[in-house]
């Protein structure tokens, strides 16, 4: 089964996080094809989105669906490291470079990075910062990026209220900046040197976790 030309995603394991992945991609109207092995997945999902059943880790069956025709895969394996492994691996054989593979563990990760693979999501990892974030209360949304650096959502702080980010010397003086800033009820503002703190708007920053942490307490 051949991919058409143009941006098109292969998504192999359909449990809560690869049925996700392919819910939205077919949502945002990408041309899709998801693969599992299990038959009771495979129907639950055919009246949704394009799905076959294949066992992935066996690379007759990769050749048979023109895998190697895709733009991108997303290996959504999360029950079994060796069927992740096996599947990213005959990908990477088939031609695939462009690789989004799902880790449960270090050790998992590091197979994968050493295999070749490109994007590596450690899903639950990732949400249980993401929470322990949110939890302790001073951040109302949090994406850690690559690197060190991370973009939170906060609410202005008070030191900062009715000041501009130029007067407010937030880059000199903390080392983050203002992406943008969400007044209710009003489109997003980007954030410049003249973007108004008030009091009501919650302000998207980028920096380093502790530059953050000082700017919203100072």
């Amino acid at each position: 089964m051949a991919a058409s030309e143009g941006n098109s995603v292969l998504v192999v394991g359909l449990g809560r996080f690869g049925s996700a992945v392919a819910q939205t991609l077919n949502d945002l109207g990408q041309d899709l094809l998801a693969v599992d092995k299990n038959p009771a997945l495979v129907a639950r999902w055919a009246s949704v989105f394009n799905v076959v059943e294949a066992d992935m880790t066996d690379m007759l069956a990769v050749e048979q669906i023109d895998a190697s025709d895709f733009d991108r895969a997303v290996v959504a394996i999360g029950d079994s490291i060796e069927a992740s492994v096996l599947t990213a691996g005959n990908l990477l054989d088939a031609g695939l470079t462009d690789i989004w593979a799902k880790s449960v563990s270090k050790e998992h990760t590091r197979i994968l990075q050493r295999m070749g693979v490109r994007h590596i999501i450690s899903a639950e990892s990732d949400a249980g910062k993401r929470i322990g974030h949110l939890i302790a209360g001073d951040y109302l949304d949090y994406i850690e990026i690559e690197g060190p650096y991370t973009v939170v959502k906060i609410h202005t702080p008070a030191s900062m209220v009715n000041r501009t980010v130029g007067e407010a010397h937030v880059r000199e003086r903390y080392g983050i900046t203002v992406i943008g800033a969400i007044t209710p009820g009003l489109p997003f503002r980007h954030g410049d040197e003249e973007t108004v703190m008030h009091r009501e708007d919650e302000l998207i920053v980028l920096g380093l976790q502790d530059q953050i942490d000082r700017f919203i307490r100072e």
